[in-house]
C-alpha cells in the first residue's frame, strides 16, 4: 500500500499534533532522539532554498545530512534525501506500506481521525532517516509552526526564513499573527534565527520567545546587510560577518533574496556547528555551497532562448521574482509564460507581475486559474500587452517559439504551474527554436 492510494487530504479531519504523536508512536520512532539531531526551517518564503543550503553545509562538515523538503515537482521521491541523493522507488514503497498501516490502525483505534498528506510524509522521512543512520536531519516544516507536525521534533535550532501573508484563515489575521503561529514551531531552549523580513514583528516576538524561553538570534543584528551583484553567469554575493569578516562566493543560486536567505542558513549552522563555522572560515562555507541548488526557485536554463523559472506564489515571493528577472534579464526582451493557482491571492500577484512584462502566454496551472480569466485579468492591468492563450505548458512553449530565441522565456505564478513548464522543457531535445 502507498501513501498516494489513501487519498490523504491536505488537511487532516482536525487541528492538533496528538494525532502524529500517536501514529509515530505506532511506528516506533524515538522523536525525542530524531529531534536533537533535528534542525527545523519555517517561514513564508525561502525555507526549502535555506533547507538545501544547510544539507550541503552539515554534509561540508562530514555528517551524513537527511532532508526532507516540500512539494515536490515531479514525483514524491524529491522530498527526500540523504548525503544528496534521493530515496530510492523500492525503499520508498517499503516504508510507505509501513506509515499507510499505521494509519490504518490508527483510524480503527480512533475512527475519523484522518491525518494530512504532509503528516504522512513527515513520518516516512523520519522512518528513512532513522533506519539509514542520518547524523543529522534538516526538516522543512509545513504550514505555520503551532500545529505543524515539525513541532513534535522539538528541534533545538529552528530558523523562521521569512514572514508574508499567507495561509491567513489558518494561520491568523494580520502578519504578527503568523509570525507568532510560526515561532511556536520552536520548544523551550531552542535557538531561533530570524530573517530581515520579520522585523516589523520583532517586539511582539521577542515578548512571546522570552516567556517560552526561546533564545532568538536576528540576522540584521549579526550581519551587515548583504551585497547581491546577480547574472546569468552567475550570482556574486558578498556577506560580511560582525565577528568573522567578509566573505566572497559565486552562489548557483539566482535571485537577490537568496542571498538573505544564505545569511540565514549560515547563523543556523553557526549555532549547530559553532565549531566548524570558525574553523572553516570562508573555504568549508564556499566549498559546500558551490553546487546548492534548489529547482524550480530561479532556475535558468541557457539551452535556446533561455527560460527563467520560479515558483513564488505569494504577492511577496513573485514580487522577489519579478525583481530578480529584471535584473537577470538586463534589459533583454522577454516573454512571459504564467499560470496561477485558484486557491492563490491571484490578483495581488498580478499587481506585481503585469507591469513588467509587455509580452505574456498565459494557461491553466494544475486546479488553476482558466486561460481566458487570467488572460482578461492580465489585460485590464496591462492595456498595452500583447496576451496569448496555450492550452497547457507544452502549447505555451511551442506559442512562445514562434517568437524566436531572442527573447528570454520566464516562468512565473506559481509551483504547479512552474513543474509543468520544467517537465515540458526538460522533455524538449531541441536546442534552438528553430529546430
Amino acid at each position: 500500500m502507498r501513501i498516494s492510494t489513501l487519498n490523504l487530504p491536505r488537511f487532516g479531519t482536525c487541528i492538533g499534533l496528538a494525532r502524529t504523536a500517536l501514529i509515530a508512536q505506532r511506528l516506533g520512532l524515538d522523536l525525542a532522539a530524531l529531534g536533537r539531531r533535528s534542525v527545523v526551517i519555517a517561514g513564508s518564503n525561502g525555507k526549502g532554498s535555506v533547507a538545501r543550503m544547510l544539507a550541503s553545509l552539515f554534509a561540508g562538515a562530514g555528517e551524513r545530512t537527511g532532508l526532507f523538503t516540500s512539494p515536490h515537482l515531479h514525483a514524491f521521491n524529491e522530498r527526500f534525501e540523504i548525503a544528496g541523493t534521493q530515496i530510492d522507488d523500492a525503499v520508498l514503497e517499503r516504508l510507505e506500506a509501513r506509515v499507510a498501516s499505521a494509519i490504518a490502525d490508527h483510524l480503527v483505534a480512533c475512527p475519523g481521525d484522518q491525518p494530512a498528506a504532509f503528516e504522512a510524509g513527515f513520518l516516512t522521512a523520519l522512518l528513512w532517516f532513522e533506519e539509514a543512520g542520518a547524523d543529522r536531519l534538516v526538516i522543512e516544516a509545513g504550514i505555520g509552526g503551532r500545529y505543524d507536525p515539525t513541532r513534535l521534533l522539538r528541534a533545538p535550532h529552528v530558523a523562521l526564513v521569512s514572514l508574508d501573508a499567507e495561509h491567513m484563515p489558518l494561520l491568523g489575521t494580520t502578519l504578527r499573527e503568523v509570525a507568532l503561529d510560526k515561532l511556536d514551531v520552536a520548544p523551550p531552549g531552542a535557538r531561533v534565527v530570524l530573517g530581515r523580513s520579520l522585523a516589523g514583528e520583532r517586539a511582539a516576538i521577542e515578548t512571546v520567545a522570552g516567556l517560552k524561553d526561546v533564545v532568538v538570534t536576528w540576522v540584521a543584528d549579526v550581519w551587515l546587510a548583504p551585497r547581491s551583484s546577480d547574472s546569468l553567469s552567475g550570482h556574486a554575493v558578498r556577506l560580511t560577518h560582525g565577528e568573522r569578516g567578509r566573505l566572497d562566493m559565486t552562489m548557483a543560486m539566482h535571485g537577490r533574496f537568496q542571498a538573505d536567505n544564505l545569511e540565514v542558513a549560515l547563523e543556523v549552522f553557526a549555532g549547530a556547528r559553532p565549531d566548524l563555522f570558525a574553523a572553516g572560515w570562508p573555504s568549508l562555507i564556499v566549498s559546500a555551497l558551490a553546487g546548492c541548488r534548489n529547482p524550480a526557485r530561479m532556475e535558468c536554463f541557457d539551452r535556446g532562448p533561455g527560460l527563467i523559472l520560479d515558483a513564488g506564489h505569494t504577492p511577496a515571493g513573485i514580487g522577489a521574482a519579478v525583481e530578480s528577472v529584471q535584473t537577470l534579464l538586463d534589459r533583454r526582451p522577454a516573454t512571459l509564460l504564467l499560470g496561477m493557482s485558484a486557491d492563490k491571492p491571484v490578483a495581488a500577484m498580478l499587481d506585481v507581475v503585469a507591469p513588467a512584462f509587455d509580452t505574456v502566454i498565459v494557461s491553466a496551472a494544475a486546479g488553476g486559474v482558466p486561460a481566458a480569466e487570467l488572460a482578461a485579468a492580465y489585460s485590464q492591468r496591462q492595456p498595452a500587452a500583447r496576451v496569448r492563450q496555450a492550452a497547457d505548458a507544452d502549447a505555451a512553449l511551442a506559442l512562445a517559439c514562434e517568437d524566436g530565441d531572442d527573447r528570454i522565456l520566464v516562468a512565473l505564478g506559481g509551483l504547479f504551474w512552474a513543474a509543468a513548464v520544467r517537465e515540458a522543457w526538460l522533455a524538449t531535445t531541441a536546442t534552438t527554436c528553430a529546430e
